[in-house]
């Protein structure tokens, strides 16, 4: 993994010393911070693993610990709210891993894993920790858990599966819990929710689909909720920006920055001043100032060099 600083006053990256780090694992594919910042988990999908590490507050220097056997092809992976639970997708057993995290450690949750839809590709929880979303790529569907606070067992919801379009790879979740909003590699658009907090379910807003850019890999929710960034995996190497409407979640599109060659991961920091998305084959990260439109800007001297073909990325 390739780890840097960001500075707060322009969003540079700056390399940590000692990066890259190895990453306890084959393929390295996802990652996901807990929400102290204290471990960064990465889901191996070549060795069917997921390895934790501790990040150094002060440096934010890596240390390997254990890497825990997953299902078959873990491409995704996320963090209850509650730093409680682990929940790894794995892509080619139609399954969800699930662990009880102590400390960084991770302990499978009885009955994991469980069953998901066709290819899992991406996962998001709700702000509140009660509901899990998979996007099943094959399935062409959205398949929501309810989370067990207790034991952090997974359920189906009345009604799930929700449908989706072709491919959907990538699911955000809105700050407010009012929204979600899915990428839909195959049909080159976005479909927007309206999110139920209650019960978890989903139903699509008037207008969805959207129509995206080609090929979106990539979608994240700003922290004020007013925006969708989307990573556009097409000839173009776009990151394109879409406005909230507040009243109904329907999406209207702003703008398109250029990014690197094709950028397959797109992150926003905490602070909602900065979008950064990962370059597969340009081996770099674009960084972007977010306008007063939610236009991009990019930061200057970027994009910032990783090592050979990134694919996630996480903020802490």
């Amino acid at each position: 993994m390739s780890a840097y600083a960001i500075d707060p006053n322009n969003g540079a990256l700056v390399p940590i010393g000692g990066s890259p780090f190895a990453a306890n694992g084959t393929t390295p594919t996802a990652l996901a911070v807990d929400p102290n910042g204290q471990f960064l988990y990465v889901a191996n999908s070549g060795s069917n693993t997921v390895s934790v590490f501790s990040i150094d507050s002060a440096t934010g220097v890596l240390t390997a610990g254990t890497a825990t056997a997953t299902g078959s092809g873990p491409g995704a992976v996320t963090v209850d709210p509650t730093d409680h639970y682990l929940y790894v997708a794995n892509l080619t057993s139609n399954d969800v891993s699930a662990y009880v995290i102590d400390a960084g450690a991770l302990t499978p949750v009885t009955g994991s894993p469980f069953s998901v839809g066709a290819e899992p590709a991406s996962l998001a929880i709700d702000p509140n920790g009660n509901f899990l979303y998979a996007t099943n790529f094959t399935g062409n569907n959205v398949t929501v858990f309810l989370i067990d606070l207790g034991n952090g067992m997974l359920s189906n919801i009345s009604g799930s599966p929700f449908a989706a379009g072709t491919g959907p790879v990538s699911i955000a979740i809105d700050p407010s819990e009012t929204f979600a909003f899915v990428a839909n590699e195959g049909a080159n658009s976005l479909s927007a929710y309206s999110l139920t907090a209650s019960t978890g379910a989903l139903t699509a807003v008037s207008g969805s689909p959207f129509t995206s850019g080609t090929n979106p890999e990539s979608l994240i929710v700003d922290p004020a909720g007013r925006y969708v960034f989307a990573a556009n995996v097409d000839a173009a190497n776009q990151v394109a920006t879409y406005a909230i409407t507040p009243s109904s979640g329907e999406l209207t599109f702003v703008s398109a920055t250029a990014a690197g060659s094709l950028p397959i991961s797109v992150a926003i920091d905490p602070s909602g001043l900065f979008v950064y998305a990962v370059n597969f084959n340009s081996n770099d990260v674009s960084a972007y100032t977010i306008g007063t439109s939610g236009a991009l800007i990019p930061v200057a001297g970027s994009p910032f060099a990783t090592d050979a073909q990134p694919h996630g990325i996480a903020i802490d």
